[in-house]
């Protein structure tokens, strides 16, 4: 099956090439195929462009970090109106699972953790996990929207910073074994800078770990609803970077990061059509240009009691800290990756990457 799916894929996005309105954040050319119209939120209206040297797309012009800051918080607040309590926790409990299985990769490999970094940690509970495994970790993490650093600082007890992660501090660099961005790398409004910042925050060799959407398939729904519909769609999750799976690994590589594991993951979206199928039930939604501001007053009402306790939330019987081989088991069942596929072919809906961060003179 995947096999043929990667005869088929991926497929060749048609455009207009269009000169820029500002440079690719990667390679500063100044060419691009004009992918999409969107609008984000009510807060801006843009296009979305892919560079015609080093394949990344992104928006054109690219959100501030002001626009960001507010399309980031509403869209968090509709997140929270829209799941449910208990879905809440699974996802909770999830996160967890999946940093216990990250951690004990790390362990298994020998790799010596003390301080971690996480940029955009939502709700930490990926951290938990990997402290679970490395109990004497000290963790810092780092977030534009207001409501996760607090959560992080007061249910977590972590170092927070509440900034851009553009933005550089001083006083985080040559700091940490483990640096993570998970889900986060495709919201910066300027990629180079954050990688920019991985590379002064990270210890001489130390780790990066990431995953970020397919951009091929992520793109594809905005691409489908303006080139078959010619209307602009819909963006509320500030999704501002598209990596193609050659080009990420081009860019880190020319920036000194070494490759340690690099796949992509979970192949239901191909299977479904994401990124080579032509359907209507795959294109992004018409703008509506739903207002941030008034959803985010009415949203944050509501879920200023949507919140848990810990020990309540990892109340389960499989994870305890005296049995961590059973723990270990169910976060394997629930998530171990048995296929992984090469992200230059661009199928599967996650790249996974994890690299050592360049030495120092």
């Amino acid at each position: 099956m995947i096999a043929s799916l990667l005869k088929k894929i991926p497929v060749q996005l048609k455009g207009e090439w269009i000169a820029r309105k500002e440079n690719c954040r990667f390679c500063g050319d100044n060419s691009a195929l004009l992918i999409a119209n969107v609008d984000y939120w009510d807060i801006k209206s843009t296009a979305l462009v892919k560079c015609t040297t080093c394949n990344l797309a992104q928006l054109d012009p690219m959100l501030t970090n002001e626009q960001t800051s507010r399309g980031c918080r509403s869209y968090y607040m509709e997140e929270s109106m829209r799941t449910s309590l208990s879905e809440k926790k699974r996802n909770l409990i999830r996160n967890f699972r999946r940093g216990v299985l990250f951690g004990h990769s790390l362990r298994k490999r020998k790799f010596k953790i003390e301080e971690v970094l996480e940029f955009g940690p939502g709700s930490g509970y990926f951290l938990e996990g990997i402290k679970f495994i490395y109990p004497e970790i000290r963790i810092t993490v780092m977030d534009i929207n207001p409501e996760v650093v607090n959560f992080n600082k007061s249910h977590h007890h972590y170092v927070t910073h509440l900034a851009p992660p553009e933005n550089y501090i001083p006083e985080l660099a040559n700091r940490f074994d483990l640096i993570i961005a998970r889900d986060f790398l495709e919201h910066v409004t300027d990629i180079s800078a954050v990688i920019g910042n991985v590379k002064q925050y990270a210890k001489a060799n130390g780790l990066f770990h990431f995953i970020t959407p397919n951009g091929h398939e992520d793109l594809w729904k905005h691409y489908l609803a303006f080139r078959y519909l010619n209307k602009s769609s819909e963006l509320l999750i500030n999704h501002v970077n598209y990596f193609d799976g050659k080009g990420l690994l081009n860019y880190l590589s020319e920036q000194q990061f070494t490759p340690v594991d690099y796949y992509t993951y979970k192949f239901k979206t191909t299977l479904k059509g994401r990124g080579w199928m032509v359907k209507p039930k795959l294109m992004a939604p018409a703008s509506q240009k739903k207002s941030a501001g008034s959803y985010f007053e009415k949203a944050l009402k509501q879920a200023a009691n949507n919140e848990f306790n810990k020990e309540d939330v990892l109340n389960e019987w499989y994870i305890s800290k005296r049995y961590r081989n059973l723990t270990l088991l169910m976060s394997r069942f629930h998530h171990n990756s048995l296929v992984k596929v090469d992200p230059k072919y661009n199928v599967g809906h996650e790249i996974y990457g994890l690299f050592r961060a360049p030495g120092r003179e």
